[in-house]
């Protein structure tokens, strides 16, 4: 017995060390040292809970620093990034919230204010056995996602004074120091908002009902302009989450608010007129015509470039350029054959930062030179190397922010969710590989590297 226990054992050794060979450390397609990423506090004293960690918002603010949200199991966290001791600093639970999905703002005299809700990471229960009927699979997981938020009063509004705020030392028992304004759509998520040029007025969307809402700050009144959205749509990478815009764009000098409606049109409302209207403007990416089911591509996140044009990012993984004068879009291309664009900034050099990838794959970092001088170019996989120190691959982005330096700025929205940070620098690698990446038994000579023949 003895003997069959030891052969056991050594064939299980041979398995585990026949993985470890096999697995290869991939680095990023730039120089590595700048990449890094740090802790969500201070381990054995306020570290937010790997349960709770998943970066689902990031703000760049005036001052400097960069200010996050967590979602998680129990509790959202909110912490920020202080530029001047290079660490990231807890401060405190978001009420008693279970998420903050891309509705971090900063408002007048540097208020941030904070849509919450429960998280977007938390797994749908899927009803299996139903009848068979026409639509009869969106009609179901309708009513599943539906199910999730009977009892639930609503995602709030709150306000937080970072220059009050960030001089207190908070553990993780410790509620942040916010004002409450209130539930701006009962039984719903507040999903994404923006600011008008004013900064007196917050317009956002909220989930799973999309509706379009409109709230005062001085005298915390909402308006509700109902859903936005006449079909419910179920489509893109996350097939169990009802296909909602997740960014608003207002623009300063119009004071026009835009973000995604009905078969991929974008959408603008206009406060002078009080009135919803769908454009010309259409988002590029997968449509009914050629699906069995009923789809279209959503808004993902809005920028500016220093010229003051108008980006946007699809759920189907486009770049492309907005011009509301003329009522036209613009389709710069797509980075990657994934669907779905998690994240985009644009960067004071003019390159739009973008993170790529669909749910549960691989996210990558890529950029979009706005000169025309290069286009698209692939910076590589989030995988930070520092042993024997500490070291992490990362797979799973949702947000990202552009510090004062340039400093881009992406949050990890897995368990133990770490912010990362890449300082821009001369570009890729030649040929745009990492010649580490990986070992090959055969390379052509002129394009080492691109024949992966055996990893």
């Amino acid at each position: 017995m003895k003997n069959i226990k030891n052969i056991v054992l050594f064939a299980a050794c041979l398995c585990l060390s026949g993985t470890a060979a096999a697995q290869q450390w991939i680095n990023p397609h730039f120089d590595t040292q700048r990449l890094d990423y740090r802790d969500l506090g201070y381990p054995l004293q306020n570290l937010i809970p790997a349960d709770n960690s998943r970066i689902s918002a990031l703000l760049a603010h005036s001052n400097g620093f960069i200010y996050g949200a967590t979602s998680g199991k129990t509790q959202s966290y909110l912490f920020f990034y202080n530029r001047y001791i290079n660490k990231v600093r807890p401060l405190g639970r978001i009420g008693g919230e279970a998420g903050v999905y891309h509705c971090l703002v900063e408002g007048e005299g540097g208020r941030i204010y904070i849509g919450s809700g429960r998280s977007m990471f938390e797994p749908l229960e899927l009803t299996r056995d139903f009848p068979v009927g026409v639509e009869a699979i969106e009609k179901q997981l309708w009513r599943d996602i539906k199910g999730q938020y009977e009892g639930y009063p609503g995602g709030h509004i709150y306000r937080y004074n970072p220059a009050a705020g960030d001089l207190q030392r908070y553990t993780n028992d410790d509620a942040c120091p916010l004002e409450d304004l209130g539930i701006p759509v009962p039984n719903n998520t507040v999903y994404a908002m923006t600011l008008s040029a004013d900064k007196s007025t917050i317009y956002g969307i909220s989930y799973p009902d999309a509706h379009f809402f409109v709230f005062d700050i001085a005298s915390a009144k909402t308006t509700d302009y109902g859903d936005i959205l006449a079909h419910k749509v179920f489509g893109g990478p996350e097939r169990n989450w009802r296909t909602v815009p997740r960014a608003l764009y207002c623009d300063p000098e119009t004071g026009f608010v835009y973000t995604s409606g009905d078969n991929g049109f974008i959408l603008r409302f206009d406060p002078a007129a009080d009135c919803l209207a769908l454009t010309f403007m259409r988002l590029p990416g997968e449509y009914w015509e050629g699906l069995k089911s009923w789809d279209y591509p959503v808004v993902e996140a809005f920028d500016t470039d220093s010229r003051g044009r108008l980006y946007t990012a699809t759920s189907d993984g486009y770049l492309v350029r907005l011009d509301p004068e003329l009522d036209r879009a613009v389709v710069l291309g797509k980075p990657r054959i994934a669907r779905r664009m998690r994240a985009m900034r644009i960067g004071a050099d003019d390159v739009v930062y973008m993170i790529t990838g669909e749910f549960e794959r691989a996210c990558k970092l890529h950029t979009y030179d706005l000169s025309g001088q290069r286009g698209f170019q692939e910076l590589g996989p989030f995988a930070v190397d520092r042993s024997p120190y500490y070291s992490r691959r990362a797979y799973q982005f949702d947000s990202m922010a552009i510090g004062p330096d340039g400093t881009v700025f992406c949050g990890e929205s897995e368990r133990r969710g770490k912010l990362f940070f890449y300082i821009p620098g001369p570009g890729v690698f030649k040929e745009g590989l990492n010649p580490t990446n990986p070992v090959v038994e055969r390379q052509r000579k002129d394009t080492p590297g691109l024949i992966q023949e055996r990893l």
